[in-house]
């Protein structure tokens, strides 16, 4: 009886590892701030599985916010559109809910935000705990 017991905790010891299910159903945010110049607006829509944010336009120094909830696989992308004719745009993944995705890219669970800023060079992270800021997309054409 004990050694089914040691089995099956092992087991969901391993299982918890693999899936990163110490992140599921905690609060993060994503933001993405506007830092276009030229007082260019930014066009955004971010999606996960089946479902999509509404079109937002933002105007500098706006930042467009999206609470969630992590779960087993959170994925959430979104496309950014780069005023005024909109022409150059590019997609990435906004949010990944796993570990390493969180540490790397987005800083850590603290503050438990996942902050993009758009420049006019690309879309940078603030991938760190201090807030510094790293170049991660360049706007395709």
């Amino acid at each position: 009886m004990i050694e089914k017991f040691i089995i099956y905790f092992a087991l969901f010891a391993f299982l918890i590892q693999r899936t990163d299910s110490i992140l599921t159903f905690r609060r993060f945010n994503i933001e993405i701030s506007n830092q276009l110049g030229g007082n260019n607006k930014l066009m955004v829509q971010c999606r996960s599985g089946q479902e999509s944010t509404r079109v937002v336009f933002l105007a500098f120094s706006d930042v467009f916010k999206a609470p969630l909830r992590i779960g087993f696989k959170t994925l959430i992308w979104c496309t950014l559109w780069k005023g005024p004719d909109f022409k150059h745009h590019v997609s990435f993944d906004a949010f990944v809910g796993k570990e390493s995705f969180i540490h790397d890219v987005c800083g850590s669970m603290k503050p438990n935000i996942c902050f993009w800023q758009v420049q006019d060079d690309g879309v940078w992270a603030r991938n760190n705990p201090t807030g510094a800021l790293k170049l991660m997309y360049k706007w395709n054409i």
